[in-house]
């Protein structure tokens, strides 16, 4: 009969262990799918964002134009405020690729007629569709100029679905990291439920309200340290796999960002489980005594 009171302990403890952890690894779960939700987030807007960046505008010129010509204007145009880059493709690169469109050397049959042009890359502030064609009409203005060639059908569709597309993506990763903060803060709650009578015995025998709600608060805030960590390996972890799977979706160019994203998780997992800690306890320091068993 000795022995049962230690194994009662032992099984106590056992428990209690086990239900850290649980609440650990919810949080832990629930704070890789909030940082899982927020990396899709920005990972979808940047690529959006470098796409209407790859759209090309080219300026053509009339055969007779020297290059020198067109290097002087590429000089002038890479001055103006919306652009990102912009590079002379010369003469040759042009009728090479001229002739792998069509297929054959037409320049063996007529007098070549392609001249050097300008590529241009603007800035993504300017690539809609009202903006190209401000600055295409800006560009012809050049007496050298003879057109100025972009995918115009292209950059109406990018602009007409990019706020929308932005919209959606946020509007689904708000609603689904509302449901996990529910169920992470339901966790909590239910573990403080548990001690409710404790909370109560300690506030008979004249404990301050502060005295009673800083152990859980402090376990909070341990819970939320510890379910960050482990939330913040598993999504290092997720952004390594899905670079190497999808390297042009998932690029570490904007590591800054990543860093912040991954910083955001882990304050944000801590400030969380205090918060919900401290207004789950708070509940049952104000709570009258015949709600106590409802």
């Amino acid at each position: 009969m000795a022995n049962y009171p230690d194994s009662i302990d032992r099984i106590t403890k056992a428990r209690l262990r086990l239900s850290a952890f649980g609440s650990i690894f919810s949080i832990a779960l629930t704070m890789f799918f909030i940082g899982a939700l927020s990396f899709f987030a920005f990972f979808s807007m940047r690529y959006l964002q470098n796409l209407s960046q790859k759209i090309e505008m080219e300026v053509l010129f009339y055969s007779d134009i020297k290059e020198a010509d067109i290097d002087a204007l590429e000089k002038k145009i890479k001055l103006q405020p919306y652009i990102e880059s912009s590079r002379v493709s010369s003469r040759e690169e042009n009728t090479r690729t001229a002739q792998q469109i069509i297929g054959s050397n037409f320049t063996e049959v007529i007098t070549n007629p392609i001249n050097a042009s300008i590529i241009i890359n603007v800035k993504p502030e300017y690539a809609n569709s009202d903006s190209l064609n401000k600055i295409s009409k800006e560009l012809k203005r050049n007496s050298i100029v003879q057109d100025v060639d972009y995918p115009d059908h292209v950059v109406k569709s990018i602009s007409n679905n990019f706020r929308k597309i932005q919209w959606v993506i946020v509007a689904i990763c708000a609603i689904f990291m509302f449901i996990s903060m529910l169920l992470v803060a339901n966790s909590i709650r239910l573990n403080i439920y548990a001690k409710r009578f404790n909370i109560k015995s300690m506030l008979l025998v004249g404990a301050t309200p502060k005295f009673v709600r800083r152990p859980f608060v402090t376990k909070g805030m341990l819970q939320g340290i510890w379910g960050g960590l482990i939330a913040m390996l598993l999504l290092a972890l997720l952004l390594l796999y899905g670079n190497n799977a999808a390297p042009k979706f998932i690029d570490f160019s904007a590591m800054l960002y990543i860093v912040i994203i991954l910083c955001a998780v882990f304050v944000f997992s801590i400030i969380f489980t205090m918060l919900i800690s401290a207004i789950s306890v708070n509940r049952y320091i104000r709570i009258d005594d015949e709600r106590l068993y409802m």
